[in-house]
Parts: structure tokens; C-alpha cells; sequence
């Protein structure tokens, strides 16, 4: 990989794989936020929940702004007829329980620890990647054995842009500190990933 410095990873469906079961991580949502005072019962909030995340989803997949988890369960709650505010911690404890069964189905790629060490003898190394909730992609990172090979972190949630959105990228090129055409990114999505780095000028291999 001729004048190649550095190699960008995509994260879901490229490093690992999840098979989590989406409606007991909505049912862990619920519980919580019950826990913490906010008294509506399950079919209620699944109505809200749908409707917030439908407007939400619009946005981040048309405007390519990222929106975290505590913004439209807040929002879920406010058309329920709670006073809610994204900011609450009670809010991002619940959607902290929410990622827990998401965190427990994560199935990496076999020998990716030792993949990353070979390949940082000869580059730098970072990942670039559209999530909603930051602490648990960190917990990730650190749970498949890669988080001490990466020189930069990219999150869609911290940055508050998604790919294909030239800004993410950039991102991940200033904390590597490198040219687009000394970067690769390698990535499962051919969208998001592959257009999305080949318009930045970043060489790119779907996976």
C-alpha cells in the first residue's frame, strides 16, 4: 500500500458483528426509566418511542446530523406528556441499560487484537464510525482488544456528524495527522464507507 500512512476502520459490521435482541434492550429502556420516575407504561412509551425515533432518523439519514439516544427517548417522553430534557442523567442511565444486552451479543472478528498490533508496526491506525452513544463504543473498543492500537477515536455522537458527511472524516484525518491520500478506510458499507471516504480523496476497500 504504496504511500498509504494510515488505516481508518469502520466499527459495526467491519471489526464485529451484533445479534442483539432489540425489544429487550426497549424493555430494559422502559424499566429504567420507570425506575427513575418517569411513570407511563410500556404500550405508551413504545407509541411515543416510535414516533421520536421516526423524526430523529430523518434527520440523521438526510440532513447526515447525529443524534444521540438521550435526545429522541426524551423526546418520547415529552409527547407522552412528561417533562423530560435530554441532559437529564437519568435519562442516559436508562439508555445505559439499554446498550447492555447490545454490549453482551458483540461478536468481533476473529484475531483482531493481533491484526492490530502487525498493522501498527507500519501505520497509524483509528476508527471512524455512525453511533449513537459513545461510552458504548468506547466499552467496545476496549472489550475486542484494540482501543491501546488506536492513534484516534471517530464517534458520529461526539463529532455530531455521520458518514458519509465529509466532517467525520476530517475528523478522523486531523487526529491522525495525515493527508486524504495517505489514509485507507475499510468498511462494510459501500454508502457510507466507500463513497463517503472516496469523496474526501481517502483510498477506501468494502469488506
Amino acid at each position: 500500500m504504496e504511500h498509504v500512512k494510515a488505516i481508518l476502520f469502520d466499527c459495526v459490521g467491519t471489526l464485529f458483528r451484533v445479534e442483539a435482541d432489540h425489544g429487550l434492550q426497549l424493555k430494559l429502556l422502559h424499566e429504567r426509566l420507570k425506575a427513575e420516575g418517569f411513570n407511563l407504561n410500556y404500550q405508551t412509551f413504545m407509541e411515543a418511542y416510535r414516533k421520536a425515533y421516526a423524526k430523529y432518523w430523518k434527520i440523521r439519514r438526510e440532513e447526515l446530523k447525529e443524534v444521540s439516544n438521550m435526545v429522541w427517548v426524551a423526546e418520547a417522553l415529552r409527547l407522552a406528556g412528561l417533562e423530560a430534557s435530554s441532559r437529564d442523567p437519568a435519562i442516559e442511565r436508562a439508555v445505559k441499560d439499554y446498550f447492555q444486552p447490545y454490549l453482551e451479543a458483540v461478536k468481533p472478528v476473529e484475531c483482531l487484537p493481533s491484526l492490530f498490533e502487525e498493522l501498527k508496526e507500519q501505520f497509524k491506525l483509528g476508527v471512524v464510525t455512525n453511533f449513537t452513544y459513545a461510552p458504548a463504543m468506547r466499552e467496545i473498543l476496549s472489550s475486542i482488544g484494540v482501543v491501546n492500537f488506536l492513534d484516534v477515536v471517530v464517534i458520529s455522537q461526539e463529532v455530531g456528524w455521520r458518514k458519509p458527511h465529509p466532517e467525520i472524516f476530517k475528523a478522523a484525518l486531523k487526529g491522525l495527522k495525515v493527508n486524504p491520500e495517505e489514509a485507507l478506510l475499510v468498511g462494510d458499507d459501500p454508502h457510507d464507507d466507500v463513497a463517503g471516504a472516496k469523496k474526501m480523496g481517502i483510498k477506501a476497500v468494502l469488506v
